[in-house]
């Protein structure tokens, strides 16, 4: 199964499955806070956050080097505890699932209108669509992983 079809058509099956009360195997995301932060993060890789000033920062590079090498995610405990999680943004989980295909089909319509464009961000950098593509592929399969809606990952 190719990314694209993975992204519009297995996500919404497989977080269909997702109940409020989930429970993730690591982390302090709520499945709505997990839903709500894949969906941004979607929604943020078709703009341009400022420009590049001068050469690719050293986080930058680090950020193309995770891609380069597959993207995969690794859960790295923190001291952060449910307190420090972001404000909901949606008043329910179904809500907040109805925004990812209309994410995940801004995107490949954006790419498929602009070709050539590059998301920009002071902490990714400078990325194109196979790129963000790949990302986007294994940041959903790591949370799909996290709350137990695919057996292995990556």
């Amino acid at each position: 199964m190719d990314k694209k079809q993975f992204l519009t058509r297995e996500v919404p099956k497989l977080m269909a499955q997702l109940k409020p009360d989930t429970e993730p195997r690591f982390g302090l995301m709520t499945p709505q806070h997990m839903v709500e932060h894949l969906t941004l993060g979607v929604k943020t890789s078709v703009k341009r956050y400022g420009e590049p000033e001068g050469t690719p920062t050293d986080r930058q590079l680090g950020f193309k080097r995770f891609i380069e090498k597959g993207a995969i995610f690794e859960h790295r405990p923190n001291n952060k505890t449910k307190a420090d999680l972001p404000e909901l943004k949606y008043k329910s989980l179904e809500e907040a699932l109805q925004q990812i295909p209309v994410a995940v089909e801004r995107f490949y319509n954006h790419f498929e209108a602009n070709p050539d464009f590059k998301a920009y961000s002071a902490f990714m950098g400078e990325l194109g669509f196979e790129e963000l593509e790949l990302f986007h592929y294994m940041h959903f399969r790591y949370h799909l992983w996290q709350f137990g809606l695919l057996e292995k990952y990556p």
